[in-house]
């Protein structure tokens, strides 16, 4: 990577008679630079401009070149493994990332933003990193472990509001024939069951954030005992608007 260069050509006309030539100057950074009382020029990066400021006496006359080069975009992805073929705990970060004049705007192929990104399954992703003057994209894969490593995940919460994100309480690996034969139930704070299904399914056994009879549920903390396959798993879920 080569450091960019800004430079500022400024020539100063005076009255005939002066016959007076200035070699070229740098007059700053990006910015606006005050020459000779009141006369200002301002400076931008870019390609090579000029322009002309005017006063009783002066004529003053700037002009830009930018020798270098800007570094192209650099950095490097660690990924992790998803733990077996159906589960979503991969994830992946962008480190030692450099070049092109910061700042960075990232966008992951999932549509998430930031440095890192989760709940990836196996698979090709990619990731974009732009500046300003900038952009490039990386394809990078999760890898999957093997099915014996396949755990049942339940997330701790989900916002059943309609938007196609998230409106559903899924329990990961649950659809694995392993776990198919479960029951599962819903408890409200005083231990009230507000929900229960049997071979839950993430599709059409599954629980929405409503009681049995379709009634909306408030948002709070709810309770859930999923027996699978003779394991009883018990823990808590936020709904949350």
């Amino acid at each position: 990577m080569r450091l960019l260069s800004l430079y500022a050509c400024i020539f100063i006309a005076l009255p005939l008679s002066a016959q007076i030539t200035l070699s070229q100057q740098v007059v700053g950074s990006l910015g606006e630079s005050s020459v000779q009382g009141s006369l200002s020029v301002s400076y931008t990066l870019g390609e090579c401009i000029i322009s002309t400021e005017k006063s009783t006496r002066y004529t003053l006359t700037q002009g830009f070149h930018q020798p270098g080069t800007i570094g192209q975009i650099s950095f490097e992805i660690e990924t992790a493994d998803a733990s077996c073929p159906t589960s979503t705990d991969g994830g992946a970060q962008i480190i030692n990332l450099a070049g092109c004049r910061a700042p960075y705007t990232i966008l992951w192929s999932v549509g998430e933003t930031g440095t890192n990104v989760d709940r990836l399954g196996p698979g090709l992703y990619g990731v974009t990193v732009q500046t300003q003057f900038c952009s490039i994209t990386i394809e990078f894969n999760i890898q999957a472990g093997p099915d014996t490593e396949c755990k049942l995940v339940f997330f701790k919460a989900f916002s059943p509001n309609g938007d196609g994100t998230n409106d559903n309480w899924e329990i990961e690996n649950i659809t694995r024939a392993e776990f198919s034969d479960n029951q599962v139930e819903i408890f409200n704070r005083w231990g009230q069951t507000v929900w229960e299904g049997k071979n839950y399914n993430n599709n059409d056994v599954i629980w929405d954030g409503k009681t049995m009879s379709g009634g909306e549920l408030p948002d709070g903390t709810y309770f859930y005992v999923a027996n699978v396959a003779g394991v009883v798993y018990k823990g808590f879920i936020e709904i949350t608007s």
